[in-house]
């Protein structure tokens, strides 16, 4: 009989947080049912009930140990319990999903375990974190993030046998901070979910969808204000946010004070299976993320068949996939205001961009990258590392 193969996964925050937002998505932590049992440890003082986020890992069976809440000194004096409480589940290989604090100790139980270990980079911490909270005078959380990287980021980032990045921006930074070995594997995005999907909004007009959740750094702002020039072009179109965060209120107020309230369609929250349904809404993705990268959205928006407008970030000056498939514009509303018109009004160009990231889309669909993730696993579980 083949001995377990079992996970122990470090997520970088609650699974309670990730089904409280609809954030659970069919394997995510489980690629090709690889795994057969996956152990959650997360740095809650408790935890949503198992049964109920049990679709993350496909059909292992599942296990949540909420381990209490962290502080800045946790790593001096929680290492060696959490590694007691990690041993407990024998796994076969560790993953991290931040190279925080979580990456940290994810890290330190490996290596102490020898056992293989996968982190994954969302990001590029030094340009799109530090960064920005030291350019708008953040100093309180650049302080608090600088202090976390000399802590944590680096030793996480070169202790990995394998870093997984979910697009190529990061790939820089990953390799700075001593990174051995990295590879790409987009975030999953399945083709059949959208194939199948009909609207969720009956709209009197064409739409214009942004996802996302809603700080400064992703600018939703920006869209609001542009809709406000469309109004004043006559351009009919709505649009539809979907997030929550710091910027929420905000955004409506601002829809209210130019006049666009009912232009602008506010989402909180949806739940995950239902969002190729309000894709399905919409005639246009827009995003004027001022972060690299490729965020998940523009992924889903390709599968939609959504031509995609992206902003240019200010460190990250060719957008991955989006300067291939879309328009890649200033940041700016005047610029997305006229990307939309434009849209709106030349249908040989939209169906261009649709052909474009539905092609595209394929290259990089779900399945082909649960696959790509899952081979990672088998080749350190058969190497030992």
């Amino acid at each position: 009989m083949q001995p377990k193969k079992i996970l122990a996964v470090f997520p970088g925050d609650c699974l309670k947080t990730f089904y409280e937002k609809g954030e659970i998505k069919e394997r995510y932590y489980n690629p090709g049912d690889f795994f057969d049992e996956v152990h959650f440890f997360t740095f809650c003082e408790d935890e949503v009930e198992p049964a109920k986020v049990r679709k993350l890992v496909g059909n292992a069976r599942i296990f949540i140990h909420p381990l209490g809440s962290l502080n800045l000194l946790s790593i001096f004096t929680s290492k060696s319990w959490v590694l007691e409480e990690v041993k407990k589940a024998n796994p076969s290989a560790i993953r991290a999903f931040t190279p925080s604090v979580h990456g940290f100790f994810a890290a330190y139980c490996a290596n102490e375990l020898k056992i293989p270990f996968v982190i994954s980079i969302h990001g590029d911490f030094d340009r799109d974190v530090r960064y920005f909270y030291w350019k708008t005078w953040q100093l309180k959380n650049w302080l608090q993030s600088t202090y976390m990287q000399l802590l944590t980021e680096r030793y996480a980032i070169a202790s990995a046998d394998k870093v997984i990045c979910a697009y190529s921006f990061p790939i820089p930074y990953a390799k700075a901070y001593g990174a051995k070995s990295v590879e790409v594997v987009y975030n999953k995005v399945y083709a059949e979910r959208f194939d199948k999907a009909k609207p969720a909004l009956a709209l009197d007009a064409p739409a214009v969808i942004c996802v996302g959740r809603m700080i400064p750094e992703k600018n939703q702002e920006c869209l609001v204000r542009a809709f406000a020039l469309l109004k004043e072009r006559n351009v009919k179109a709505k649009l539809v946010l979907i997030g929550n965060g710091p910027s929420y209120y905000p955004l409506v107020s601002l829809a209210k004070q130019l006049g666009v309230e009912k232009d602008v369609l506010f989402f909180k929250s949806v739940p995950n299976e239902e969002i190729p349904s309000y894709y399905k809404s919409a005639r246009i993705f827009a995003l004027p993320i001022k972060y690299g990268g490729v965020a998940i959205p523009v992924i889903e928006a390709m599968a939609a068949g959504l031509p995609v407008i992206v902003a240019k970030p200010e460190l990250d000056p060719r957008p991955e996939l989006a300067s291939e498939v879309g328009l890649v514009v200033s940041n700016v509303p005047e610029a997305f205001a006229d990307s939309i018109e434009k849209l709106l009004k030349d249908d040989r160009l939209y169906e261009e961009l649709k052909r474009k990231g539905l092609r595209k889309f394929k290259e990089i669909e779900g399945r082909k990258m649960e696959e790509r993730e899952a081979k990672i696993y088998e080749r350190l579980l058969k190497a030992g590392k």
